[in-house]
């Protein structure tokens, strides 16, 4: 594992916390604070200090009752760290390349058809999937975007962004519906179904490990995954998600895949051509925030529950959905120090031999009707 000797340190730490010897714990993660936190700190002692100063809030009882870090006000956006991140992370933006791939090829086959976004942002991806039609839209004459997003101010900065896409070769509309998927109720996905129409093309990008569940309530992802199913029957579903393990309630496990995750990620941004301080405000900003979700928010109501590549695989399946095997040749093209392997119906995106980032392309539509 990259930054071992750091991680036997902590993970010692956690040990003791889970004994409930907290005094113990406590002075084993004090040993990993950092006195000066700044570009200039080696990215093993960065993560290690953004850890350890997270399970110090754990240790005092400080837990943070947070809501999604995309809806907090932070100096720095969230959102605007995000496409910030992307420049030092390639797998980032490839995978909403790859992503874009899949949808414009299913949707250039039908003459009129929705786009359903889970998690608009700020409309990058959406927009680029939109030109990318333009370019050369096969039999499409008719295209609504139908975008769920729980910002009200995404919904209005990507809204604006899409105005300004004129002359389209086909009918371009959007419409919006602002809230929470796992908060919507049956009628609510029925509604957004009759709105949607017959044909329907999704995509969710970084959105689904941001839902909320009960303590013990593993299964709310994969009854999302049959909601929608069920709801919008789906042509294609795409879905990029992180590989990572910290959904787990139980610590230990948690500080392993973070270090495992998050170590990788921050020697892949020691790899680019940024400034150290663009590589630090990205470490530091962006993936600080959600280590210290991960470890210094109360369980009821952290949002950053990455899962593993195959957890998600088995709530697709087991939610009734296919793999999409309809798009022949895929672009998977990365730095020569990165690595991509594709499946049907998955493309791994990694670095130094783990697997960082997932695109899953399924299919849910009225051929699955039988499944569950």
């Amino acid at each position: 594992m990259i930054y071992e000797s750091s991680y036997e340190g902590l993970r010692e730490a956690c040990r003791n916390f889970d004994l409930r010897r907290e005094r113990l714990a406590k002075g084993a993660i004090e040993r990993w604070l950092e006195p000066s936190v700044g570009p200039g700190l080696s990215s093993d002692k960065l993560l290690s200090h953004i850890i350890a100063d997270a399970m110090l809030s754990r240790m005092d009882k400080r837990l943070v009752e947070a809501k999604n870090i995309y809806l907090e006000s932070f100096d720095i956006p969230q959102i605007e760290l995000f496409y910030a991140m992307t420049k030092g992370y390639p797998q980032v933006p490839k995978a909403h390349d790859i992503a874009n791939q899949y949808l414009v090829h299913e949707l250039a086959l039908h003459p009129k058809a929705t786009f359903v976004e889970i998690g608009i942002g700020r409309g990058v991806q959406v927009k680029n999937v939109v030109e990318e039609l333009a370019k050369n839209p096969g039999k499409l004459r008719d295209l609504t975007i139908l975008a769920i997003e729980p910002d009200g101010a995404n919904i209005a900065t990507s809204t604006a962004l899409l105005g300004e896409l004129k002359d389209l070769p086909f009918a371009f509309r959007v419409i919006t519906k602002q809230g929470l998927l796992e908060t919507f109720t049956e009628t609510a996905y029925a509604d957004l179904a009759a709105t949607a129409g017959d044909v329907v093309v999704m995509n969710s990008a970084y959105t689904i490990h941001h839902t909320v569940h009960p303590l013990g309530d593993a299964a709310l992802r994969t009854r999302l995954f049959a909601a929608l199913r069920r709801a919008f029957s789906p042509k294609l579903f795409t879905l990029v998600e992180p590989n990572a393990n910290h959904d787990t309630e139980h610590l230990g496990s948690r500080l392993k895949a973070c270090f495992e995750h998050f170590g990788t990620v921050f020697d892949l941004i020691d790899k680019s051509t940024l400034s150290p301080e663009e590589k630090f405000v990205i470490k530091e900003k962006f993936f600080g925030r959600e280590i210290r979700d991960i470890f210094g928010t109360s369980d009821n109501y952290r949002c950053e529950r990455h899962e593993t590549l195959d957890s998600w695989l088995l709530r697709l399946v087991k939610a009734g959905w296919e793999p999409y095997t309809e798009l022949g040749r895929i672009d998977v093209t990365l730095p020569t120090y990165c690595s991509a392997s594709v499946d049907d119906g998955l493309v791994r995106l990694g670095y130094r031999g783990l697997p960082l980032l997932a695109v899953f392309a399924y299919r849910g539509d009225s051929s699955n009707n039988g499944r569950p």
